[in-house]
């Protein structure tokens, strides 16, 4: 990084690549006890180096209201600013200020001193951004020189504790106020760096902190360092380069959703696909029928690893010749709008690592993988039984709706689908009316068992009718005897 012999000459126009880069250092307690340093120095001799820091072109370069001005404040956790500072106050900032005040810069150093007696390594991470990129965002004027620092150190305030937390194995303090940072704004060279020291204060004793020789470790996740930066750099975007980035994601998905049904359209309608359709068709795992799907990978898996793979090859053969054909100027039109996108990533996150794939490569994929399943879908509709009201519904409101002499009911008629759906409802018939034909005949043995039973019974109950009737005319002939003789008497 050039040294520009000034405050905030930042270069602009240069090439678009890379808007905020954070590289890293380290400094172990040994290595500045043996160079005869101390933490505690870094404090006045480099940070608050007058050479490297001012504070007099500190200014807001977006117009707010007092009402925007008052919810800043409020947001910034009553942090002081420099608009209202005293002469003992300097641009150094922490978690609590935004520019520290000498009993604020002496209680530091002595903070870091005890860190070091302690053993313990100092990290140093550098937000280093680009001239255009901080006129883009409204955070600089290249004419007046102004630059707008107190935007600029809140961003960082709020990233901090995410690299104290989950840069290491554990979080670097083991209680809230275990962990010292603090951070300055350097306007010396054609980029701006803002550099960020953080330490544990107290002895380091975790195994998985210490290295084997029991110095603790200088380590930082590299994902946690890179989605610090991706949330640095998105806190300070305006709204206007946020719009434009969603502008595109909005039109990425819309070309999508819009190639997805015109391709189920037009594959239904266009007899010269009845034969790719039944190409991709005879491939597919019958044991899988009714389920089959793409798989859970961010592309179609064309290599024999799935048992997919056969009707992916095949599938992915007629959607390239869809989309060079019938769907040319949609498919086009997206690719340049995702292309746009790889642009913008390039300007801000700069150049890709070799063999990673571009955005606008990633969403093709994504697409072809989404009308490979689309196309499956209509496939696995054949094997579903009738659906009921609800099902009925769903299907109604999706976009497509196949034609009952498309090419996808030609596929379900050339496959036998509708005979194999009437053999199996006939034998279900059957099956049925055996079931109601056995239940009504009954064995003749049983038959026979249950008719002298029923004689037996039959016989038994005619003796007891006689016992009865017996019994009765005995009743009666008493009766009369017993009246006739009370008449007598």
């Amino acid at each position: 990084m050039a040294k520009t012999g000034g405050f905030a000459n930042f270069a602009t126009g240069e090439k678009k690549i890379g808007a905020v880069l954070l590289p890293t250092h380290f400094t172990t307690a040994s290595q500045a006890n043996k160079e005869g340093k101390q933490f505690g120095n870094l404090v006045r001799t480099y940070a608050a180096k007058s050479s490297k820091v001012m504070d007099e072109n500190n200014q807001s370069l977006v117009d707010v209201t007092d009402a925007e001005m008052t919810l800043t404040a409020n947001d910034s956790f009553g942090y002081s600013s420099r608009f209202s500072a005293t002469g003992d106050e300097h641009p150094l900032f922490d978690g609590q200020t935004l520019n520290m005040t000498d009993e604020q810069m002496d209680r530091l150093e002595d903070r870091l001193n005890t860190a070091q007696k302690n053993g313990n390594v100092l990290h140093e991470m550098a937000f280093s951004m680009r001239g255009d990129w901080l006129v883009e965002n409204g955070l600089y004027d290249p004419e007046t020189k102004q630059l707008d620092q107190d935007r600029l150190k809140r961003a960082e305030q709020h990233i901090v504790q995410d690299l104290f937390d989950k840069g290491g194995a554990q979080p670097l303090g083991e209680s809230p106020d275990d962990v010292i940072w603090f951070g300055a704004v350097h306007q010396d060279t054609d980029h701006l760096n803002m550099h960020i020291w953080y330490v544990k204060e107290s002895k380091e004793t975790r195994p998985s902190m210490l290295h084997q020789s029991g110095e603790p470790k200088g380590v930082i996740d590299f994902n946690v360092k890179k989605q610090a930066e991706s949330k640095f750099r998105y806190e300070l975007e305006s709204d206007a380069t946020k719009i434009k980035r969603a502008d595109v994601y909005e039109a990425v998905g819309n070309y999508r959703s819009s190639i997805k049904n015109d391709t189920l359209s037009k594959l239904d309608e266009i007899h010269r696909y009845t034969a790719d359709l039944q190409k991709i068709f005879e491939v597919l795992p019958q044991d899988l029928r009714g389920r089959w799907k793409a798989g859970n990978t961010d592309s179609l898996v064309t290599d024999d690893s799935s048992r997919m793979a056969p009707a992916n090859r095949q599938m992915n053969q007629l959607i390239s010749k869809m989309l060079e054909h019938e769907l040319k100027d949609e498919y086009q039109a997206f690719q340049a709008t995702a292309q746009k996108m790889d642009s913008m990533m390039t300007e801000t996150h700069g150049q890709q690592h070799q063999g990673q794939l571009k955005w606008s490569e990633k969403q093709d994929n994504r697409l072809r993988k989404e009308l490979a399943n689309a196309i499956y879908h209509q496939f696995n509709e054949n094997f579903k039984e009738n659906p009921n009201d609800q099902q009925r519904k769903i299907a109604t409101d999706q976009p497509f709706q196949k034609d009952k002499r498309g090419n996808f009911e030609k596929i379900r008629h050339a496959n036998g689908i509708d005979n194999e759906s009437k053999n199996n409802q006939q034998k279900n018939d059957g099956n049925k009316k055996r079931m109601v034909h056995d239940k009504a005949v009954a064995p003749m043995g049983k038959m026979n068992k249950i008719a002298k039973k029923m004689t037996q019974q039959g016989k038994q109950e005619i003796k007891q009718m006689h016992r009865m009737l017996e019994e009765m005319d005995d009743s009666m002939s008493q009766s009369i005897s017993d009246e006739s003789l009370s008449r007598h008497i």
